[in-house]
């Protein structure tokens, strides 16, 4: 069994062919995921597991910057 989920097993558990669909998808799920240089999500299979067991807390990608935090570190106050 692979580390990684196949794109068969990927489009069963979102329900979308589409790639786009597909990371929309797995966010809403709150399944942790990374984009390789295609465009495909990557997926573990661990992560899959713990996140639908309920053995970790989903963790939702955040799709906006804190300004606040670059505005600190920067130094700008």
């Amino acid at each position: 069994m692979s580390l990684f989920v196949s794109r068969d097993e990927l489009q069963e558990l979102t329900g979308f062919k589409k790639k786009s669909l597909q990371i929309k998808q797995l966010s809403n799920f709150g399944i942790p995921f990374e984009v390789n240089r295609l465009g495909s999500p990557v997926v573990l299979r661990s992560a899959i597991e713990d996140t639908l067991s309920g053995a970790k807390l989903p963790r939702k990608r955040s799709k906006s910057i804190n300004l606040e935090s670059l505005r600190k570190a920067k130094g700008d106050n």
